[in-house]
């Protein structure tokens, strides 16, 4: 008679170590210069048909993409991480963390509890 086992293997059915990218640049990396380049040029064409002043904007803008692209600002795995730099707040820094700064070629660092006599009485108030 076998014993039923209650121990199962939870497993992915991918390893930890093929993650996406990798191995290389993705289709997204690859594909999206292009696409954004053409993008630009379609509006630069687009403004220039137009002959005039109207046409100038898009101009501007698909020649902003092109450069864009050229500069390698284009990257979809930074996306995100620019976004997120650009609304991060900087936070002020504390009187603790300041004190911390300015005392750090010191051995120690500054007391922030400590305590002075304030009398001859005891703990409880009691003389």
């Amino acid at each position: 008679m076998a014993e039923a086992s209650n121990l199962t293997s939870h497993r992915a059915p991918r390893s930890v170590w093929e993650k996406r990218g990798w191995q290389g640049p993705t289709i997204e990396e690859r594909l999206s210069p292009w696409l954004v380049s053409i993008g630009g040029a379609g509006l630069f064409v687009f403004g220039a048909s137009r002959r005039s002043w109207r046409g100038a904007p898009y101009m501007a803008v698909g020649a902003a993409l092109i450069g864009s692209v050229a500069a390698g600002f284009c990257n979809p795995r930074e996306v995100g991480l620019r976004i997120q730099h650009r609304l991060r707040r900087r936070p002020e820094m504390d009187q603790v963390a300041i004190e911390a700064m300015d005392s750090f070629p010191a051995s120690d660092a500054p007391s922030s509890n400590a305590t002075t006599a304030a009398g001859s009485g005891s703990v409880h108030g009691r003389a």
